[in-house]
């Protein structure tokens, strides 16, 4: 098998582009891409390859990174018009950090397995300061010969990496893990405001909390993340695309439709996310 050492990374945005300068530093030969000009000629002056195509990043890659929004756009970057599906180097891996749920992964790989192609679904979680740090944390799904194989690449990013098991369960365990996370970051805001109604001063309540059962790493990252946690509750054009938050829900909601369970939270939660009924958001403290 292949010794990896060229990575492709396509899709540059807050996660991809410090994915692909930290690729750079542990010493990988990068190929990038991305829809937008301005990250890649930056990468570019950084040493990475630049491209024109999800084609031209394959055929310089060993393990390509997908890091784009959604199903539509995976599908595009796997087998629409200048994919990686008739550019991959034999033995090559695809590994997509995109939260999209398990089917759609499940059938991309199958979509690759056809061409040689490995598949290692690769949620990610920890946001763009992890990703600067090198600190993210990955639940990957696949089997446990490719990861080992990938996994060198993936140290240059990721301080935490646990195989959920196959391909489709990364999936599974990033949904939970978002649900979660937006059912916490909407209890802080009622609890926070709620305190703070009750005469309590926003920074003294925060540190109760964060001495309490009630703590979180939502909490303790609120300073940095919270501004935007709070902007993907707040109300929006019907047509806007959907903030990562409210996506996340409306998938991981599909997915338990899927396998029968009823999540009341979760849908609870769901609904003030798409309504913008969210509490908190005129407070800056919070």
């Amino acid at each position: 098998m292949t010794v990896i050492s060229n990575v492709g990374v396509i899709g540059l945005g807050i996660i991809g582009k410090p994915i692909a300068e930290r690729l750079l530093k542990a010493g990988f030969h990068v190929a990038v891409y991305d829809v937008r000009s301005e990250p890649v000629s930056e990468l570019k002056h950084a040493g990475a390859t630049a491209c024109a195509s999800s084609a031209e990043v394959a055929a310089h890659s060993d393990l390509i990174i997908s890091l784009v929004s959604d199903t539509p756009q995976t599908d595009d970057v796997v087998s629409g018009a200048s994919s990686i599906l008739n550019a991959l180097r034999p033995d090559s891996i695809f590994a997509t950090g995109s939260t999209l749920g398990p089917a759609p992964v499940k059938r991309v790989a199958a979509q690759l397995a056809a061409k040689g192609c490995a598949t290692i679904d690769m949620p990610i979680t920890g946001g763009y300061i992890a990703a600067a740090d090198g600190k993210l944390a990955l639940m990957l799904g696949g089997e446990q010969s490719v990861i080992d194989r990938a996994l060198p690449a993936f140290r240059a990013f990721a301080s935490t990496i646990t195989r959920a098991g196959d391909v489709g369960a990364g999936q599974a365990a990033k949904l939970a893990h978002q649900l979660i996370m937006s059912v916490n970051v909407v209890a802080l805001l009622e609890g926070l405001s709620l305190g703070m109604a009750g005469g309590v001063d926003a920074d003294v309540l925060r540190q109760i909390i964060k001495d309490g059962l009630a703590n979180s790493t939502v909490l303790q990252i609120w300073g940095d993340m919270g501004p935007r946690w709070k902007g993907m509750l707040k109300p929006a054009p019907p047509d806007a695309p959907l903030p990562n938050m409210r996506k996340d829900l409306h998938s991981a909601l599909e997915l338990a439709q899927e396998l029968g369970l009823t999540l009341p939270v979760g849908t609870l939660t769901s609904h003030i996310a798409d309504s913008g009924t969210a509490i908190g958001h005129a407070d800056p403290k919070i």
